[in-house]
């Protein structure tokens, strides 16, 4: 990209999130494993938080890595002291650490210790992380601010090692043990943790002594996309059918095997149809069992923001879900994507979360218990069969998009978020 591209972002939110005048400059470290023109929407989400910091008078630096995040994309190797748009970015060589925990350990390890020698040596205002590298960032974030006096805001987009221990990669008790220890300990200094949904900070309340957090609910924006959205779509669309959209990871969380079912169940109809886009540890087995059952999928591989959100435009509503009890430590962000693009959501996820509350509230999704193939199937078929139901959701979920989760309310709100005093101090 050039660099006019690259600094474009640069500028586009002064006066938009705090005005200049108003603002008390500080000198903020921003940390994360990946960060743009890497491909985890976090890092393009940072780059957006960051800017407009700087837009209103704070030097902002970067701590990241090499563009590392999927190993068969072409990752074209960046200055290790880069620029975009206009923020200092420190760049360290990490390798690919998908499927290999050792070298993430050690990824984590050397991040973290070049985090605490920036911090020492250029004294920073405040530090902020996210949880990627999962605790050990976080704990690295935490004992660099006690060394340099700077305030840590710790933004969780997960909550670990709990979601850790559902996925098995913290299954081992010693370790998750080890590591829930370590978590309480960085959340404590953090003024404050950010999370993305009332049920994240209650998982944070339940832990011990979680009560004397300082916590922040903050939701993401929806995932920026750096071209124009195009006309076309470069897969075919399914023709004439009520047509569901799941766009993102197609991991071990999302607990699509109920789509499999359900479009199994569904094969006679042919005025409903999925699209599955994206890749991830659990898509070859779903393929396979579509196959089986004959299900009406149309697999697509991971295509870029834009071409996403086109085809959340075209879809007649757009699929959100977790396996059980997820919900308490994550939140699927490409729920405002979907409804940014006035794509109609279909969570599958428990009653009681907030996500599925505020669905059914809003009046621009539906919602069914996870796992619930059944339930699915009579849905789709009601869905189907009234496309006045879905015009009106298409509106409401635009609109729920531009009130809440639009660039412009968030970013203010991190703009506010900084300039609150600190705990503690007056």
């Amino acid at each position: 990209m050039s660099s006019a591209a690259m600094t474009g972002v640069k500028g586009q939110y002064a006066g938009e999130t705090l005005a200049a005048e108003s603002v008390q400059p500080r000198k903020i470290l921003a940390v994360h494993r990946y960060y743009w023109p890497d491909t985890p929407p976090y890092a393009a989400m940072l780059r957006r938080i960051v800017a407009a910091w700087q837009d209103v008078g704070h030097q902002v630096e970067v701590l990241s890595s090499q563009p590392s995040y999927k190993e068969g994309l072409d990752n074209e190797r960046r200055p290790a002291r880069d620029s975009v748009d206009g923020i200092a970015v420190d760049r360290m060589a990490l390798p690919n650490e998908t499927s290999r925990p050792l070298v993430r350990v050690v990824n984590a390890l050397r991040l973290g210790a070049k985090l605490l020698w920036k911090a020492v040596t250029r004294r920073y205002d405040v530090i902020m992380i996210s949880t990627a590298p999962p605790v050990l960032g976080g704990v690295a974030a935490a004992l660099a601010s006690r060394l340099s006096g700077a305030r840590f805001i710790y933004h969780c987009m997960d909550i670990h090692p709990e979601v850790g221990k559902v996925s098995g990669e913290f299954a081992n008790p010693q370790v998750f043990r080890v590591l829930s220890k370590l978590d309480q300990w960085a959340c404590r200094q953090a003024d404050p943790v950010v999370v993305l949904s009332q049920d994240m900070a209650n998982t944070l309340r339940e832990r011990p002594a979680g009560e004397q957090l300082s916590i922040r609910v903050l939701n993401n924006f929806s995932l920026p996309a750096e071209r124009p959205i195009p006309d076309e779509l470069p897969f075919d669309w399914p023709a004439e059918a009520f047509t569901v959209l799941f766009a993102g990871n197609v991991g071990r969380f999302q607990g699509l095997e109920t789509v499999v079912e359900a479009m199994g169940s569904l094969q006679h109809r042919d005025d409903i149809a999925f699209v599955m886009m994206g890749e991830g540890v659990a898509k070859s087995a779903l393929q396979e069992r579509a196959a089986e059952l004959g299900a009406r999928i149309h697999f697509v591989g991971h295509q870029p923001v834009e071409v996403a959100k086109a085809a959340m435009r075209r879809a007649d509503a757009g699929f959100v879900s977790l396996t059980a009890d997820i919900y308490r430590y994550a939140y699927p962000s490409k729920t405002m994507t979907y409804l940014e693009q006035g794509c109609p959501l279909i969570v599958a996820v428990e009653p009681e979360s907030e996500l599925a509350s505020e669905v059914v509230a809003g009046g621009y999704g539906h919602a069914i218990p996870p796992g619930n193939s059944a339930a699915l199937v009579e849905l789709l078929e009601k869905l189907a069969e009234d496309g006045d139901v879905t015009s009106r959701m298409k509106v409401k979920a635009k609109a729920k998009a531009q009130q809440a989760f639009s660039e412009e309310v968030v970013l203010a709100e991190w703009g506010n978020l900084l300039q609150q005093e600190e705990r503690g101090k007056a």
